[in-house]
């Protein structure tokens, strides 16, 4: 039953695991935001390149680059998350 209702479970007798997920809770956000903020710098410098809105000026940006770039967007996104599995808690 506490399973099915609690938010958290803990299955050890000492309160220090709740304090681990507090801290991988916060590094998990931390590291959302990031991406999130990446992602959307990313979009708002390379989408008018890529649809040209910069080419009366002589900037712009070939269609295969934009697609190996929106790909290393996307791959580096992915490489940011996959750190939070070398997360380790505070020694306490």
């Amino acid at each position: 039953v506490a399973r099915a209702v609690g938010g958290w479970v803990l299955m050890r007798p000492s309160l220090h695991a709740l304090v681990d997920v507090v801290g991988l809770a916060r590094v998990t956000l931390r590291t959302i935001r990031r991406n999130l903020a990446w992602a959307f710098g990313y979009n708002l410098a390379a989408i008018p390149l890529a649809a040209g809105a910069l080419a009366p000026w002589g900037i712009w940006l070939q269609p295969a680059w934009a697609s190996a770039a929106m790909a290393l967007s996307s791959v580096s996104v992915v490489w940011s998350a996959l750190r939070l599995r070398r997360w380790q808690p505070e020694a306490t």
